[in-house]
């Protein structure tokens, strides 16, 4: 009977705090109570592919436009990725162990068409474009692009001992709907490899060119995995890579870009964590 009684209380003393509960709510000012926050807009970020190859005199030429870029609005926001590949591209061979040309650069050379080396895809829209053009398209796309649809955060975690890296990156959706694909790009810098250089920079071939934001490899498949994120919604991916041995973890560099028809939406870089 006690325990009948106690719980009886209980009971009472619940709703009571229920009814409290909803009473005070309707006291709190309507200025007061919660409301819908934006997510913030991140600034826009340029992908710069750069299509070139070791035997490219002109190429190092493409690399100071680059550079010039980067200088004036920060390599993070200015994103380059040197893709080795095409009839002037070296693959690794006892011939040439530094060469620097992939299988996956010469399917991206081939699905844009490149005409001639050094050619540029900046944002994946408009096409592939001569050097010549790169600074003007770019300061185009800072104009009309200043803001994102979608923000990126990238993490990673490098182990040494099995040389395995995680990824982690959190497509966060800033305003309206988007859909596409996620690109997630191994990138690598200082590597020490010859370039044939062009007459105004000595001509000939420099043995220990420095390359660097050369493209290693693609770690989700060469066009990337489906996203879709609609505003304030949150997709997060995570993969795992064996790095090879011949790369060195601490110039190495992920870069995840979210793309489609349209062509790049938004693209962040982040170095390895070590």
């Amino acid at each position: 009977m006690k325990r009948t009684l106690k719980h009886i209380l209980a009971c009472c003393l619940l709703c009571c705090n229920i009814v409290a509960a909803f009473t005070s709510c309707d006291n709190i000012d309507e200025a007061d109570r919660l409301q819908y926050v934006k997510p913030e807009v991140s600034g826009r970020c340029i992908l710069v592919e750069d299509y070139t190859g070791q035997n490219c005199v002109n190429c190092p030429t493409a690399t100071d436009i680059i550079e010039e870029m980067q200088a004036a609005y920060s390599a993070d926001t200015i994103i380059a990725v040197a893709i080795h590949s095409g009839d002037l591209g070296v693959m690794p061979s006892d011939k040439h162990p530094d060469g620097l040309a992939t299988e996956l650069g010469n399917r991206y050379y081939k699905y844009w068409q490149i005409e001639y080396q050094p050619m540029g895809v900046i944002d994946r829209s408009d096409g592939a474009l001569d050097k010549d053009l790169w600074t003007a398209k770019v300061a185009w796309d800072m104009q009309q692009k200043q803001a994102s649809m979608v923000n990126i955060s990238v993490e990673t975690a490098f182990d040494a001992a099995t040389r395995t890296l995680d990824i982690d990156v959190d497509v966060v959706g800033a305003a309206g709907d988007t859909e596409g694909k996620l690109q997630l790009w191994l990138t690598e810098d200082h590597v020490v490899a010859f370039q044939e250089m062009p007459k105004e920079k000595g001509g000939g071939t420099k043995a220990d060119y420095v390359h660097n934001h050369v493209l290693r490899d693609a770690v989700n498949g060469d066009w990337g995995e489906d996203v879709r994120v609609s505003e304030g919604s949150v997709k997060h991916f995570s993969h795992t890579y064996r790095v090879n041995s011949a790369w060195k973890a601490e110039d190495l560099a992920v870069v995840a870009f979210v793309y489609n028809s349209e062509g790049v939406v938004q693209a962040r870089r982040a170095t390895i964590e070590l």
